[in-house]
């Protein structure tokens, strides 16, 4: 395995479905129920797909721990190899994100918390 890419079906399939899910939640949407949709899609892949040059980060397409292919959960332990930098890497290992990518999502996501305490 040399990296891995995003396949552009995949893309368009999780694209369509998120529009379909916003809809239907407004859809849903009362006097009495509110539903907040919080998009952690498209900051993620913003970092895959422009994190090294916009973001900072050195690596997308494989994680800090292990191989970074196939490394996830328990197969990230103390015996794994691990980056020197966790913070150049989009992901800790093979599915996770890291800490300053999990950052990066919060703070896209951030006015929609902020709507949803400023609701209540």
């Amino acid at each position: 395995m040399n990296g891995r890419e995003c396949v552009a079906t995949m893309l368009s399939v999780a694209t369509d479905y998120n529009v379909i899910l916003q809809n239907k939640l407004k859809a849903m949407q009362t006097s009495e129920i509110k539903f907040y949709y919080a998009d952690i899609y498209t900051p993620l892949l913003d970092m895959i797909q422009y994190g090294k040059s916009k973001l900072g980060f050195e690596e997308v397409s494989t994680g800090c721990c292990g191989t970074g292919y196939i490394e996830a959960s328990i197969l990230c332990n103390m015996n794994s190899a691990i980056c020197d930098d966790a913070s150049k890497y989009v992901f800790w290992d093979a599915v996770h994100p890291t800490e300053k990518a999990y950052y990066y999502v919060f703070t896209t996501i951030r006015p929609v918390v902020d709507t949803v305490l400023n609701d209540y």
